[in-house]
């Protein structure tokens, strides 16, 4: 066990012989995760645009629309219906809503008035028809106190600040939206400990080839234990480091993690030990490092951009989504997604499970072929 150490402290001093070493595991990975962090929370804090259509021209459409206009968070836009589908695709607008002509006519009826509510993609506007149809039952309130006349009914419109139904607004957080937020950083952040994570087969390969293997081979360290040394070595670096990302967004981002932080350590190791035992599978099946090379560019993007590490999987079709659940990726960020929204360990052991039978599974498969290798050694 001492000559394992040993051999543990000497592939630690290589790995970080060189300043790039510095870079891939520590500067690269704190990089990525705050500028992600950073342009997903910018995301989180940008404006609603809306564009509003009034077919009426009435003091009560008006009033419908104002609800916006004085409420932060809400960029409005009008425009006239033949324009509408133009202006929203010009603009990038995903939500619209249209006021019938005959609104106000409605209203003062006592017949609430139907509104069209328009959305481009997947955007969710039960939110937004909630709001309108408060407003809507508000304005027929106050149609009713002023027995559906419509001088009265204005007059009461008039009396409030700005001509707008008086309300009170309190701020509270969108924990759907922050919890969206630290799932993608992790995502991308994903991508560069797999990365990282994929030094270990040129580290391997490297050693082979310059006959490191068969000097061992003669000593009383056997190539598999220098190359678990290796594994151990590689495992001790990605935990300092997803240490070092986590305390870095915790801490100097102040990023909620809506979960205890250590929970989300452990998934990331153990997401960062598949990584390790990829790397070796590769090492095992690839003849030199250009194979190794070209083996990881078919693995890393692919298997990323499938399993919603660089976007979000809802924007992906049904099918992909489905078929995202072959990478352990997808588990991973099951899990944390998961632990943030239920707190519970328990709900998120299957994902771990299936994670650590990706590691198994590439391990033995690792260790069947080296196998074979050791008569090169004996």
């Amino acid at each position: 066990m001492g000559k394992i150490i040993l051999v543990i402290k000497t592939i630690l001093k290589r790995m970080f012989k060189k300043p790039s070493s510095f870079f891939l595991y520590l500067i690269l990975p704190i990089a990525v995760s705050i500028g992600m962090y950073l342009l997903f929370n910018l995301e989180d804090h940008d404006k609603t645009n809306i564009t509003v259509v009034d077919a009426d021209q009435t003091m009560l459409s008006r009033s419908l629309i104002g609800n916006f206009e004085g409420t932060d968070g809400f960029d409005i836009s009008h425009v006239h219906l033949s324009y509408l589908h133009e202006h929203m695709m010009d603009t990038g607008t995903s939500l619209a809503y249209i006021i019938p002509s005959g609104f106000e006519k409605a209203i003062l009826a006592g017949e609430k008035p139907a509104l069209e509510i328009l959305s481009v993609g997947d955007q969710d506007t039960i939110w937004l028809d909630e709001i309108l149809s408060a407003h809507v039952d508000t304005l027929m309130m106050m149609a009713e106190a002023s027995n559906f006349q419509k001088k009265p009914l204005y007059e009461k419109i008039y009396q409030l600040k700005d001509g707008r139904v008086n309300y009170e607004s309190t701020l509270i957080q969108d924990e759907a939206k922050k919890k969206s937020v630290t799932v993608r950083t992790f995502g991308n952040y994903m991508v560069v400990l797999l990365i990282s994570t994929f030094t270990i087969p040129f580290q391997i390969l490297n050693e082979k080839r310059q006959g490191t293997f068969a000097r061992i081979g003669m000593s009383p360290i056997h190539p598999k234990s220098y190359i678990f040394a290796n594994i151990i070595a590689n495992v001790l670096v990605m935990m300092v480091q997803v240490g070092v990302v986590l305390l870095t967004l915790k801490f100097v981002l102040g990023a909620v993690f809506f979960v205890n932080p250590f929970i989300i350590y452990l998934i990331l190791i153990l997401f960062a030990l598949c990584g390790i035992s990829l790397g070796v599978f590769i090492a095992a099946y690839s003849k030199n490092t250009n194979a190794a090379g070209a083996f990881m560019g078919i693995i890393v993007s692919p298997s990323c951009m499938i399993a919603g590490c660089l976007w979000p999987i809802e924007f992906m079709p049904e099918y992909m989504q489905k078929i995202a659940y072959i990478t352990p990726h997808r588990w991973t960020l099951d899990a944390i997604s998961t632990i943030q929204a239920n707190q519970n360990f328990v709900e998120i052991l299957p994902h771990l499970l299936v994670v650590l039978s990706f590691t198994v599974l590439f391990f033995l498969i690792a260790v069947y072929k080296f196998k074979h290798e050791d008569k090169l050694y004996a």
